[in-house]
């Protein structure tokens, strides 16, 4: 087996909280010795109907339920991505992709392999949304929409604090007016986001 992981996909395409939980998920997969190859990640509507046409209007086997010109593929909204085992002997090996998955569940992400149709070993994606787009599409309506909300920029003269928590109890650093940040999401009064590599919560008041 390889002893790193190999990364296949443009991650800046990826939902920053999806992209932060990959990250995570790399590490703890290193730390048992498992190192993965990342082989899907965003996708263009052209490259989603090219793999909707497999088995059906093309050579191969059935590998996606979702048509490009409907949204219905995760992967075009950023929020999933799929792996492989790197080491040409466990390739998709399904012992070791379940010790992937389990490690992915701890840290709070979504399974294919929990799926009953199609059930895809390989897929992971972030949960908030549900196991299908039809929240996104609802909400967003395209996926253009929805990488609006992905960053945002600190709109507070004196700048703003970034808390280790929602209690307030642990300032990280004051982020100065004008800089951009990652959104992963908002809720009630704050918004989770990362700076420079740096991952806590502060007021979505101020992020325009």
């Amino acid at each position: 087996m390889a002893k790193k992981h190999d990364i296949r996909i443009d991650r800046t395409k990826l939902h920053p909280w999806l992209d932060y939980k990959l990250e995570c998920l790399l590490e703890k997969c290193a730390k048992k010795g498992i190192y993965l190859i990342i082989t899907e990640g965003f996708r263009t509507k052209e490259y989603q109907d090219k793999l909707y046409a497999k088995g059906r209007t093309a050579p191969g086997s059935i590998v996606t339920n979702a048509k490009g010109s409907t949204y219905s593929s995760q992967h075009m909204w950023g929020v999933a991505f799929d792996i492989a085992i790197n080491d040409s002997r466990k390739l998709y090996d399904v012992s070791t992709i379940k010790k992937v998955a389990k490690i992915a569940k701890n840290i709070g992400l979504g399974w294919g392999g929990d799926w009953t149709s199609i059930v895809d070993l390989p897929h992971f994606y972030l949960k908030k949304w549900g196991s299908t787009t039809t929240k996104l599409k609802q909400q967003y309506g395209t996926p253009d929409k929805f990488k609006k909300t992905w960053n945002g920029t600190i709109n507070r003269k004196k700048g703003l604090l970034l808390y280790k928590n929602i209690a307030k109890t642990n300032k990280i650093m004051r982020i100065s007016n004008g800089k951009k940040v990652d959104v992963f999401f908002t809720k009630l009064w704050y918004a989770r986001v990362r700076y420079k590599g740096k991952v806590g919560y502060m007021n979505k008041k101020y992020i325009k």
